[in-house]
């Protein structure tokens, strides 16, 4: 990570940290503040490792939190004096007179340095985990509260659990703890997500879009967040322009009611690991929806916007769901001169047939017909691991078992399952094997075959659905450094994926 954006980072999640302090001890009190508990999960969902952001904004966003945490102290204090209460106060080694960009590095700086004495490397690890659990629940907690107003126990087990950061003196093994309990809720919480866009959205159904592009002006919108993408969709409706998704936005079509929308043309995308690429190729503008998992940090820039919180140099901010720039920068692009044509794909999946289908293959484990049971593919592969995969399912046992996102095959142990950013199809899989199978007595294996922002939040769901065999996917040390890697391996025995598809499977067999 950038030393800059690191350090930056530092001061952010200690502010929170503090607010989050008193809002948890106001709350003991029995003093609720809705809109600062919005605040704080607003704030820890920021992907801000992505992209050299905008300074500007960066420091607006300091000053907030911290006059905000001045306030929150205030206002404990003069509840304790009033209730005659000995409370305690936290101390700051953090020295916010200015709120420029060098001063903020600086204070940064100081207090990794700080943190990284005071923490054990082993107590280091645990909170740069709870960190990222905390950060992926936010992301989609955030997206949830556009859906339901029902999250108040969810917010609570986020600021509880971020709150214990505060302490230093905390126990590995309380740590250790409190990662496994957070773990239901987190995975709640992905569950509740994948509900409230079905409920709002309609049930997901196999749907064939278009990868053809039409002449004319035309949007690309890139990123995760199905209600920013409705909003731009209402906001273009009117007009003639063309849209168009990118990456994990493509599941939208697979919703009924993004049918609705004329100007959803079909999905643009013609690489899975170069954004750069497509990008530069695109011949309109670029819409990046809140928390994009996107590494963006040498794009073009001037006709990239963004609905998140803090936006990356060059972009701009849409404010107050003001689709209004975008959609005059898209017409002034002109967009493409010719119509071309390409392909189509299938995405979403038909359920029912799905579930017909594990039904057969639960009753083949209940008969001893399958001993062992692999999963590969929360989510879609990237290009360099299909060879891996194809050999694991090559040399596959055959009274073993495979249901793939990954690769086709023949062989009659396998199911293959085609359809695209597959992780709640994956999870009702698993769902449904453990209402009939135990999970402590049958085996079976997860490969993750892609890494971003959520790989780490998804071992632990998949470690609480009681699965004990996860490899973890090969990741760039941008997303999970190989230490961390090693830590998880060591600390909770995840398996490492190695460049050795049989090896790997040994360690499974013991052969």
């Amino acid at each position: 990570m950038d030393p800059l954006v690191y350090s930056l980072i530092e001061v952010l999640l200690y502010e929170l940290k503090q607010i989050t302090y008193y809002v948890v001890k106001m709350q003991e009190l029995g003093y609720e503040n809705q809109a600062l508990k919005d605040k704080i999960i607003k704030y820890l969902s920021l992907i801000i490792v992505g992209y050299e952001f905008n300074r500007s904004e960066f420091e607006s966003i300091i000053r907030d939190i911290h006059i905000e945490k001045e306030n929150a102290q205030k206002v404990f204090i003069k509840i304790c004096e009033e209730r005659n209460l000995d409370c305690q106060i936290l101390k700051s080694p953090i020295k916010l007179d200015a709120f420029d960009f060098s001063s903020l590095v600086n204070e940064g700086e100081k207090q990794a340095i700080l943190r990284n004495k005071t923490l054990s490397a082993v107590n280091k690890n645990l909170t740069e985990i709870i960190l990222q659990l905390l950060k992926s629940a936010s992301m989609r907690l955030m997206e949830l509260k556009s859906y339901t107003d029902d999250t108040k126990e969810d917010e609570n087990a986020i600021l509880k659990l971020f709150n214990s950061l505060n302490f230093t003196s905390i126990s590995a093994s309380k740590l250790l703890k409190k990662i496994n309990d957070f773990a239901r809720i987190n995975f709640e919480i992905h569950q509740k997500l994948h509900k409230a866009r079905e409920d709002y959205f309609g049930k997901i159904r196999l749907k064939k879009v278009s990868c053809n592009v039409k002449k004319g002006p035309a949007i690309l919108a890139s990123g995760q967040n199905l209600k920013d993408f409705e909003l731009m969709l209402e906001a273009v409706k009117d007009e003639e322009i063309n849209v168009y998704t990118h990456d994990s936005l493509i599941v939208a079509h697979s919703f009924p009611k993004f049918d609705n929308y004329k100007n959803l043309a079909g999905h643009f995308q013609k690489n899975l690991d170069n954004l750069q690429m497509d990008f530069e190729m695109f011949k309109g503008a670029i819409l990046i929806t809140r928390n994009s998992q996107h590494k963006l940090d040498r794009l073009m820039r001037g006709r990239i916007y963004t609905t998140n919180e803090l936006s990356g140099k060059g972009m701009s901010k849409i404010e107050n769901n003001n689709f209004a720039p975008i959609i005059e920068a898209a017409k002034e692009a002109k967009g493409f001169k010719e119509e071309t044509d390409y392909h189509s794909i299938e995405v979403g999946y038909d359920e029912n047939r799905i579930m017909s289908e594990v039904e057969n293959i639960i009753g083949k484990i209940k008969d001893g017909k399958i001993k062992h049971l692999f999963i590969i593919g929360l989510i879609n592969h990237t290009m360099f691991s299909s060879e891996y995969f194809k050999e694991i399912i090559n040399e596959l046992p055959e009274n073993a078992y495979a249901i793939s996102t990954v690769i086709k095959s023949d062989k009659n142990n396998i199911l293959h399952l085609d359809s695209f950013f597959n992780t709640s199809l994956i999870y009702k899989i698993l769902d449904k094997l453990k209402q009939n199978i135990n999970f402590e007595d049958f085996p079976i294996t997860v490969f993750l075959t892609r890494c971003n922002l959520h790989t780490i939040s998804h071992l632990f769901s998949l470690r609480h659905l009681g699965v004990k065999n996860i490899f973890l996917p090969v990741c760039s040390s941008d997303i999970i450094t190989p230490n961390m890697v090693n830590f998880l391996a060591e600390k909770f025995d995840f398996l490492k994926t190695t460049s050795n598809p049989s090896e790997d499977l040994k360690k499974l067999f013991k052969v």
